[in-house]
């Protein structure tokens, strides 16, 4: 015999009373030639557990493989059946299959299920059982393993195996009367017997319902009679509503809090270290608040530190928490258990698909590398904007992340957050993006100057829309002048007040005429409306000239440096797309220097899916298309090579990353309490410190354990960061020079690609060498397309290096995978399939 013993069987109830027939039935079944699974069914409380677990304690030496019990939870109050390929995972788990070698499907558990119980005699009990359904597949075949079920009604196994059914009736009154002498005690009994009788009428048999009346009784210095009037049939037994309540209410408050919130348990044995987690209490609390509760038989003991949890009671006690606990209350408890216990919670609360404004997924050390290259392209440059593009497909979290980055920029500059799909209808498109810039610089002004800023900035366009915008002023000025004329001072002789009123009137009534048709003219011929930007399109030869100058005159006169975010451009058809980018290619391009000494330019940070982007521009001038490509670098990777200075794509979520993240969705997730860090993560971090070269940071990362490995994640990118280490890496990549494009263009993009995926990866635990790192964004950089088919064919490598091409592959790929310049790069790179996968993003996670 190999293996663990599993020895999974509850203690038996105490005073167990009758059911000899129901035993005996039971031992010659098991003892018959064949096995077959047995059913016991009854109605709810009628003692079906209690009965299995108590043979089932007297036959255990009877079975040699052990005994495995498990609660199905089939009629457990607001609670999920235990689905059958959770159940085989249980069994084979008590079998001795390793995590690591369980099946995943239900069918390939079954099957390893019924090979494994062929020769293993043993005992499975599978208590509280719903439907056939959650223990077909655990039923075994011909052998020596023995299964009983208990369920409320015959499951109707028959039909696909031997099956055996014995039904549990409730206690004759002679039975009844021996389980309250029991626990009453004879003289008692016989003190009161007409009360005695009484009572028993009123439980109807019920061992549950008679126990609960004999633990009140017994504690009770009450009259039995009083008690018997009180329990007034077998209705309020089953609903719990009369009978326990009776109970309940002589609880104290703590444990009555215990009792309800008992109902968010799965049901079975209850441990203590759940129970603490349930009333929010320490353990030893808990420990006596369910010894309470067993001594007023709401609980069995089931051994030193558990606890058996009734159907009935579970219900009641579910009943309880829903009427007396508040919605938040219960989600706390619960999330509390979950933590303790790793199963999700039953009641998982609602989750919305807003972005997220906290991080949950390390992203915020993402976050903070952008941030810092902002700010770092403002401080060294602040003439030259900076554009940056997060890259990811819809749902990565680019929304999220460009909160994260605001969060970030809060204190030294001002984001000016625009929401292209809102403004999508909006022509021209550049009026909305300088109309968005606008306001939220006038809300970033304190109250008192808002007015103040509003005319300023009126004025400047005032005098930058020429010579008609004045004239039009003029003329208003000019009737206003006329209207004061004719309506000269009026004596303010009594006789004369109605005239005078009358004259008032007519004035208001002209000013207010020419007040809107000032308004409308300042709408059109100050373009501060889409109509009058329309108008200016159609009246001047370089209407660009005067928006990029008041762009120019916007962003010199804000508080702080200013960062665009363009958010949801993949959500808006190919023409906005172009036309907003080239708008902002024009303000960044043509606008001219600020009114300061040192004129400061704006950077854009645009979340968008690059191939929607591409896809845009290339369906826009498909005309150009074979004309203007590279190889390997088609029309749309072109266009936004030359737009953008960066593009980082969307960090991937390895495998443990999302574990986590769905966790903490279910409530399942440990606490997030900051932790002292341990005495490993101490000699990570003195190593980190003292490391000189990016190697030597990916190796303290690499010899560490995974938790420790996390813990320094963020001392690891800060130290990549620093001057010393980034210079050191800068010398190191100088020998790819022969490899990049010829250009200082693409010598650039290829060292801020680079520092910028070196974080990436390490913060999807991937610690990747440095020159494989290069030579993976040096192909990305210069042959996207080739990049995007090597990502889901690395074996492509090998290809390449034989210069065979397949039929199936484009034919722009054709041409690149022979060109004697990519082959030239992969045999003097020599890099390998196996090179190029560990560049992918979340390969560790």
């Amino acid at each position: 015999m190999t293996g663990p013993i599993p020895r999974q069987l509850p203690a038996p109830v105490q005073n167990f009373i009758g059911r000899d027939s129901e035993i005996e039935l039971l031992n010659q079944l098991v003892g018959g030639e064949t096995p077959g699974v047995i059913q016991v069914v009854g109605m709810g409380g009628v003692g079906k557990t209690a009965l299995v677990v108590h043979w089932a304690n007297q036959v255990a030496e009877n079975f040699p493989y052990g005994q495995i019990f498990l609660d199905m939870r089939g009629y457990s109050a607001g609670g999920v059946p235990v689905a059958p390929a959770v159940a085989l995972a249980s069994v084979l788990s008590a079998f001795g299959v390793e995590p690591d070698r369980m099946p995943d499907g239900l069918d390939a558990r079954s099957a390893l299920f019924r090979e494994m119980a062929s020769f293993r005699h043993m005992l499975i009990v599978l208590d509280n059982v719903a439907a056939s359904e959650q223990v077909a597949p655990l039923v075994p075949d011909d052998g020596d393993c023995q299964l009983v079920i208990t369920s409320r009604r015959d499951l109707n196994l028959s039909a696909t195996t031997f099956t055996r059914l014995i039904r549990v009736d409730p206690l004759a009154d002679d039975e009844s009367r021996e389980l309250l002498a029991e626990v009453l005690g004879g003289e008692r009994m016989a003190a009161e017997p007409e009360a005695v009788s009484r009572l028993i009428d009123s439980c109807q048999g019920l061992p549950l319902a008679l126990r609960v009346a004999a633990g009140r009784a017994l504690r009770s210095q009450r009259p039995l009679s009083e008690l018997a009037d009180s329990t007034r049939g077998l209705e309020d037994v089953v609903s719990t509503e009369h009978m326990l309540s009776l109970t309940y209410a002589t609880l104290s408050s703590e444990a009555a809090r215990l009792l309800r919130r008992l109902g968010l348990h799965p049901g079975g044995p209850v441990k203590i270290a759940e129970a603490a987690a349930l009333a929010d209490v320490p353990p030893q609390a808990a420990a006596a608040l369910l010894e309470t509760l067993a001594n007023e038989s709401m609980l069995d003991r089931d051994g030193a530190d558990s606890y058996q949890l009734h159907s009935l009671i579970h219900a009641y006690a579910h009943e309880l928490l829903l009427r007396e606990e508040t919605a938040e209350g219960r989600a706390a408890a619960e999330t509390r258990l979950s933590r303790l216990t790793r199963v999700p919670r039953r009641n998982v609360e609602f989750v919305d698909d807003a972005p997220a404004c906290k991080d949950r997924l390390d992203r915020d050390l993402l976050a903070e590398d952008l941030a810092k290259r902002l700010r770092q392209a403002q401080d060294r440059r602040p003439e030259v904007s900076f554009l940056l593009h997060l890259d990811g497909p819809w749902g990565a979290g680019k929304t999220s992340l460009l909160n994260l980055i605001e969060h970030e920029l809060a204190a030294s500059a001002l984001v000016v957050t625009f929401n292209a799909w809102r403004y999508a209808r909006v022509e021209p498109p550049w009026w909305a993006l300088i109309t968005c810039l606008r306001d939220q610089l006038i809300r970033a002004q304190p109250r008192r100057n808002r007015l103040w800023w509003h005319v300023k900035e009126t004025w400047a366009r005032v005098r930058r829309s020429g010579a008609s915008y004045l004239l039009a002023m003029l003329v208003l000025a000019v009737l206003v002048a006329a209207v004061l004329m004719i309506f000269q001072p009026i004596p303010l002789a009594p006789k004369d007040f109605g005239d005078f009123a009358k004259a008032i009137t007519g004035g208001l009534g002209v000013l207010a005429a020419f007040w809107s048709v000032g308004k409308i003219a300042a709408r059109l011929l100050l373009w501060n409306s889409a109509s009058g930007a329309r108008l200016l399109e159609q009246s001047h030869t370089n209407p660009m000239r005067e928006v990029t100058e008041h762009f120019a005159w916007l962003v010199d006169h804000a508080s702080k440096p200013v960062v665009l975010f363009i958010d949801d451009l993949d959500r808006c058809d190919e023409k906005y797309v172009v036309a907003i980018l080239e708008a902002v290619q024009n303000l960044v391009r043509d606008a001219p220097g600020g009114t300061k000494q040192i004129p400061r330019a704006a950077s854009f940070v645009v979340a968008a899916d690059g191939a929607w982007l591409r896809r845009a521009y290339e369906k826009t001038y498909e005309n150009f298309q074979g004309a203007v490509d590279e190889p390997g670098r088609p029309l749309g990777h072109l266009f936004l090579d030359k737009l953008f200075q960066l593009s980082v794509p969307m960090p991937a979520m390895g495998e443990e990353a999302r574990s986590c993240y769905f966790d903490t969705l279910l409530g399942v997730a440990p606490d997030s309490g900051r932790q002292e860090p341990t005495d490993e993560v101490h000699e990570a971090q003195a190593r980190m410190v003292s490391s000189r070269t990016e190697g030597e940071v990916l190796d303290v990362l690499d010899n560490a354990s995974p938790p420790v490995r996390r813990a320094v994640i963020a001392d690891a990118i800060a130290k990549m960061s620093t001057p010393e280490v980034s210079a050191a890496t800068e010398h190191e990549l100088q020998k790819f020079a022969p490899l990049l494009l010829a250009n200082p263009r693409g010598m650039k993009r290829f060292v801020n690609t680079y520092g910028v995926v070196r974080t990436l990866r390490t913060l999807e635990g991937n610690t990747v060498g440095s020159d494989a790192l290069a030579l993976w964004t040096i192909i990305r950089l210069r042959w996207p397309l080739l990049a995007e088919h090597l990502e889901q064919d690395a074996d492509l490598i090998d290809r390449i290096m034989a210069a065979e091409a397949d039929d199936d592959l484009p034919d722009q790929l054709k041409c690149l995978i022979t060109a004697p310049e990519v082959r030239r790069f992969f045999k003097e790179s020599q890099l390998t399939p196996a090179m190029f996968r560990s560049c992918g993003g979340g390969q560790i996670g």
